[in-house]
């Protein structure tokens, strides 16, 4: 009986003095400092993750039209759902259409900065084909985003372009991610604003966590005719994917 007395006095003596280490280390002013600053710089980390999420979900800042922009809008989606480019997508079984909401997808600029009366009017309807990654756009580009000859920069395009040819490149990615590692572009049409516009991209080969795809960017005519397009854009796209790809799915707003 008195060796477990000793083993259990020792145990005492051992946990006060390893206390009284502690309550030493925590009480020194640079440990104080160090915790208050962890324990603000974690709350107000919380804080912007929770605000943040309830901005977006509930918009706090939502967009407010005029009923004179909401009827050009209604007549954009009208329109660009009575294609015939469209119609031609939907019949065919081998593409499927999806359409990512204005304000649904933090990580496109299309679909968030860019998008609503005036830039990109409506969300862009996306088709795509699993099977060999060819993706096809159509959207409409607003007047609001027009330089002073009507015609729109080469950096919006380019925009469009590498959304597009990323689409690509995901289908043929482990992950479905992938980031630009290089685009190129080039401009033989100028592109004009209050007008749609198909853009192609094609998957040409990927290799492990690397994707190149080929776009082309084609302006309709005033009619909405495919058959009377002009090429406004051609480009070439190098996506990369991240090693830890698999841990960032929940940024991809659609399954593909």
């Amino acid at each position: 009986m008195r060796l477990p007395s000793i083993l259990l006095g020792l145990g005492k003596k051992y946990t006060a003095f390893t206390l009284s280490k502690v309550k030493k280390q925590v009480f020194k002013p640079q440990t104080r400092r160090a915790l208050t600053f962890g324990a603000l710089t974690t709350g107000f980390g919380i804080t912007g993750y929770m605000l943040a999420n309830a901005a977006q979900k509930y918009h706090v800042y939502p967009i407010v039209y005029t009923d004179e922009q909401v009827k050009e809008i209604n007549h954009v989606e009208n329109s660009i759902q009575s294609l015939n480019f469209v119609q031609e997508l939907r019949r065919d079984p081998k593409f499927r259409e999806i359409r990512i909401p204005f304000n649904r997808s933090q990580h496109s600029l299309t679909s968030n900065l860019l998008g609503g009366f005036g830039r990109v009017t409506v969300p862009p309807l996306i088709f795509y084909n699993r099977e060999n990654a060819q993706v096809f756009a159509v959207a409409h580009i607003g007047k609001d985003v027009a330089l002073d000859d009507g015609s729109i920069h080469l950096g919006l395009i380019a925009t469009f372009m590498d959304e597009i040819l990323a689409f690509s490149s995901f289908l043929g990615l482990p992950n479905k991610i992938g980031v630009t590692a290089n685009l190129s572009i080039s401009n033989p049409s100028k592109a004009y604003v209050d007008r749609f516009y198909v853009l192609r991209s094609q998957l040409q080969w990927a290799k492990g966590r690397k994707a190149q795809a080929h776009g082309t960017a084609y302006m309709l005519s005033e009619e909405g005719e495919s058959k009377d397009s002009t090429c406004v854009a051609i480009a070439d796209g190098l996506f990369v994917e991240p090693r830890f790809a698999k841990y960032l799915k929940h940024v991809i707003p659609l399954q593909l």
